[in-house]
């Protein structure tokens, strides 16, 4: 387990320490305080360092920072002509669960487009920060606020959610493992690389998946990601991007309700015909 150590920015007061303190007692992480010394001077007898401010928090690490913010999802709902993961889903309000939150950016997406969003997120700083966020945060746009506040979050693993849930639980299942190439290439999400978990279970994942989606399993990775070809998603080439969208529509569910169907039907004529 990593060293990390929570404490308050310079400016600080007795209410922002006692919520530091309460927030590394949860993680069971320990608190310092700051008593002006630089992130410099922290990190030199940490790994990380959470910082508690007024209306935000902060993990620090190395040279990165991670904290809350909307960066490409305003242009994402801006320019959403475009956007693919909206136009896989096309249909409205969706029951969809994004099974890698991160800094929610697509959950948010998906909220804004009036969808019924579950995220899920396994790191308990990312977690942290990011709900906050998604609790506090006021941009100029008042449907992007609404859209951050409708999301329902949950801090575990996506796979131990997915076995809990029954059959045809969600709609649309969606997931963005990201770390299977460098993800240097995506210079907005480098804060997240030194608390990230780099390996994911594709092949229980997607089984689990199949089982609780009801329409659609969809996966964003790298251009480059044996993924699609491996696991069949129907890939959405982009020109020019560096990641890409592809799904998997479970046909079989339908096919198999309709077997059901005329299976009842057949049964039904034969006995009061």
């Amino acid at each position: 387990m990593k060293n990390i150590i929570v404490t308050t920015s310079v400016k600080t007061t007795s209410a922002l320490n006692n919520k530091a303190q309460k927030l590394a007692n949860k993680l069971n992480l320990r608190y310092i305080l700051r008593n002006k010394k630089t992130i410099k001077q922290l990190l030199s007898t940490s790994q990380g360092v959470l910082v508690v401010y007024k209306n935000k928090l902060s993990y620090f690490e190395e040279n990165s920072e991670l904290f809350f913010h909307l960066d490409t999802t305003a242009l994402k709902i801006k320019n959403s002509d475009n956007e693919p993961l909206v136009e896989i889903i096309k249909e409205e309000k969706q029951n969809i669960l994004d099974c890698t939150m991160g800094l929610a950016g697509d959950s948010i997406l998906l909220s804004y487009y009036k969808h019924n969003v579950t995220s899920l997120e396994k790191n308990n700083i990312i977690y942290l920060i990011t709900t906050n966020g998604l609790e506090n945060y006021i941009s100029s746009n008042d449907e992007i606020n609404n859209a951050m506040r409708k999301i329902k979050t949950n801090n575990i693993d996506c796979l131990d959610y997915l076995k809990k849930c029954p059959n045809d639980n969600y709609d649309i299942i969606y997931f963005d493992p990201m770390f299977s190439h460098n993800i240097s290439e995506s210079n907005n999400l480098k804060g997240i690389l030194p608390l990230a978990d780099t390996t994911f279970p594709y092949e229980e994942f997607i089984k689990e998946a199949k089982r609780v989606a009801r329409k659609k399993i969809i996966v964003k990775a790298h251009f480059k990601d044996i993924i699609f070809e491996k696991y069949n998603f129907t890939r959405i080439t982009r020109k020019n991007t560096k990641f890409h969208y592809g799904f998997i529509n479970i046909k079989w569910k339908t096919k198999n309700q309709a077997l059901q169907l005329n299976f009842w039907f057949f049964i039904f004529h034969f006995f009061y015909s």
